[in-house]
């Protein structure tokens, strides 16, 4: 009876090893995740402020030329600051994607990245038969 006991107490002491083994490579998994994340959305903000500078350059050209009379070229200034404020929001928009992509790539290293439960297996309309 005893031999039983600690045969079920060595079982449970090993599974319990085997839980704290899987929260810290869940913990390590997640950190990783995190750092991934932060990286390209650190990346893709870089890329954003590089076309907003661009924009708002190009619009300091454009009223520039505005001001010297250069019509023709303060428009042409104008459509390329345009199209760098557009390049800036799409930058944006996909820069806040990265991030949520990241954050939900780190929830689910923090959960272990466990897997949906499978679905119970459906009856059919006639009893299996």
């Amino acid at each position: 009876m005893q031999l039983k006991h600690a045969f079920i107490a060595a079982s449970l002491t090993l599974a319990l090893a085997a839980c704290g083994d899987n929260a810290q490579q869940a913990a390590q998994d997640a950190a990783a995740k995190a750092k991934e994340a932060a990286a390209a959305t650190t990346q893709k903000a870089q890329e954003t402020a590089a076309a907003a500078q661009q924009a708002a350059g190009q619009a300091t050209q454009a009223a520039e030329q505005a001001k010297s009379g250069d019509m023709s070229g303060a428009a042409a200034s104008a459509q390329g600051a345009a199209a760098s404020g557009q390049a800036a929001a799409t930058g944006a928009q996909a820069t806040a994607a990265t991030a949520a992509q990241g954050a939900a790539d780190v929830k689910a290293a923090a959960q272990g990245a466990q897997p949906a439960p499978a679905e119970a297996p459906k009856k059919d309309d006639n009893g299996g038969h």
